[in-house]
């Protein structure tokens, strides 16, 4: 039976088993999440690295990351030890700074013992820290596919809350945006320069919200299938009034783009379509890569 209260989440990472190269890209989503851009991982399957596991950036500027994922709870001793040797990443790589991604629980005198170890910026994200991020709506998938727990019927309520609060952030933003644009037309004041195109000649908001709901009905559908397959197979459970709602959904999806305009899609068609909902978002005032659906 699952421990409720985030307790789940605390034991799988603790008890780690997975190995060095899930560890590194589970480490490089939850940066990705925090706001580090440009991850470029070393050698997640094994190799030569340069004292970093991975290169990016923080703030604009260039940091190193470090993951240490052993299995169950080690002395201080030894973290701090593979803490310091990780360090000397960052004057190697010409970095300002270091990620150090670990599943060990470290108290809040040790962290602070660790930072003031070395004459650079340190951000940790020790086990309470990731037991948090993963045990949040935006991260459930991540904690699906990295620890292989499901969401309970409370979280499900909360993932689905937030995706609503969302879709309002979304026309809160639409409706700030019309209203300027028709206000500018409107106005007597003269049209504004937008280079070779007048403003009637570029997308109206509906078209881009259209686009929009397109792209994100579609990325839905590919999880959709992908939850489908696993639920037939006994992988996992879903709650049966939500499933009958997610089937519901599905369907109406089929039948409203065709089920030839739904995949499946290659590696490359998939990244367009999820980069395209990005920028869309972004335009409506969510943060970029903003790709829940």
């Amino acid at each position: 039976m699952r421990r409720m209260e985030g307790t789940e989440t605390w034991h799988r990472l603790l008890e780690w088993d997975l190995g060095s190269a899930a560890s590194e890209r589970l480490a490089g989503i939850i940066l990705a999440h925090e706001g580090f851009r440009d991850i470029d991982p070393s050698h997640p399957m094994g190799g030569k690295d340069g004292l970093k596991d991975m290169v990016l950036t923080h703030n604009g500027r260039r940091w190193v990351a470090a993951v240490y994922f052993p299995r169950g709870q080690k002395a201080f001793s030894d973290i701090k030890k593979k803490f310091i040797h990780d360090c000397e990443g960052v004057v190697k790589n010409n970095a300002g700074g270091i990620a150090f991604v670990t599943n060990q629980e470290i108290k809040l005198s040790e962290r602070k013992e660790l930072a003031e170890e070395q004459n650079v910026d340190v951000q940790l994200f020790h086990l309470e820290r990731i037991c948090l991020l993963l045990n949040t709506p935006s991260l459930y998938g991540v904690r699906l596919e990295f620890l292989g727990i499901d969401m309970s019927k409370e979280e499900q309520l909360s993932f689905f809350a937030e995706h609503d609060s969302r879709i309002a952030k979304i026309e809160g933003a639409l409706s700030r945006l019309t209203f300027r644009i028709e206000d500018m037309l409107d106005s007597d004041c003269e049209e504004p320069d937008f280079g070779s195109k007048r403003i009637d000649e570029y997308r109206s908001i509906n078209d881009i919200l259209q686009a929009e709901q397109e792209f994100m009905e579609k990325i839905w559908f590919d999880r959709h299938l992908s939850l489908r397959h696993r639920v037939a197979q006994g992988i996992e459970i879903v709650d049966p009034t939500i499933w009958e709602g997610a089937l519901s959904s599905a369907k109406s999806i089929v039948e409203k783009y065709g089920e030839d305009d739904l995949g499946p899609y290659s590696d490359f068609e998939w990244g367009i379509l999820n980069g395209k909902l990005s920028a869309l978002r972004w335009i409506l005032g969510d943060e970029w890569d903003m790709l829940d659906t």
